[in-house]
């Protein structure tokens, strides 16, 4: 994939690429290569080792009830929640704490639970690689410790996060978060102390896991009533209610 990515590209000394994993694509004979273009854009290549040629795009479920299988997986979707406690469905967000388009889609999704009181938003913590996000595998610590200590605090926390992000860099990420912290009404010394145990390793990691285990390679990526959205931000507020209502309408199938 490195010759391939080089032979193809390499006359362009402004495009950079990293090759983030390969994996079976779930076709037979396809490969499933998921690379980041300078830091930012992640594409999916789809390669044929038989034909030595590729796809780029994105593979989408299909058939009458395409999002079934995507709603039973995220059944083990256990971020801290809002909404309704017995919602008609629900959304299920994967994101990443230094995204600036995870910042933008808050107050979209927040405005969406107001609209639409009869559903649930789940967020899953899902921090991109140090090559891209240096400190949000820090702040997803953070802000999962924040989730099991104090569920109410934890929203101010992260909005507050999303807030201050181009105050933070991996070097005083420590610093700044336990001063947001406090201003959530967080006990800081009890969330450090849980952000460097590895119960809070292990549970961010296995939202990770889960988020894999659904092709998520970008953060924000969301689910409504499982269905993959991306990009909310650039949607049309108008089209994204009629979607959820749509999915409303469809609840459970």
């Amino acid at each position: 994939m490195q010759a391939a990515m080089q032979r193809t590209f390499g006359y362009d000394s402004g495009i950079h690429w990293e090759i983030l994993s390969i994996r079976p694509s779930g076709i037979p004979g396809l490969s499933d290569i998921i690379v980041s273009i300078n830091k930012q854009l992640q594409q999916h290549i789809y390669f044929s080792a038989d034909s030595q040629s590729a796809l780029i795009g994105s593979m989408i479920p299909f058939g009458p009830d395409p999002f079934a299988p995507t709603r039973a997986k995220l059944e083990a979707a256990d971020g801290p929640s809002r909404g309704a406690q017995n919602p008609a469905i629900n959304i299920v967000e994967f994101c990443d704490l230094e995204s600036p388009d995870g910042k933008a889609t808050q107050p979209i999704l927040e405005k969406l639970l107001t609209d639409f009181p009869q559903v649930r938003w789940t967020f899953q913590q899902f921090p991109l690689p140090a090559t891209l996000h240096p400190w949000a595998m820090r702040a997803s610590l953070y802000a999962d410790c924040a989730g099991r200590i104090d569920p109410e605090s934890y929203w101010k926390f992260v909005d507050s996060v999303f807030e201050n992000q181009d105050q933070i860099t991996a070097a005083n990420v420590d610093d700044k978060l336990k001063l947001l912290a406090q201003a959530a009404g967080l006990d800081t010394e009890k969330l450090t102390a849980s952000a460097s145990a590895l119960e809070a390793e292990a549970s961010v990691k296995k939202s990770l896991a889960l988020g894999e285990s659904l092709d998520v390679n970008e953060a924000p990526t969301f689910f409504i009533n499982g269905r993959r959205v991306l990009a909310v931000a650039s949607i049309p507020y108008d089209q994204l209610k009629n979607l959820v209502q749509f999915e409303i309408d469809h609840a459970g199938k």
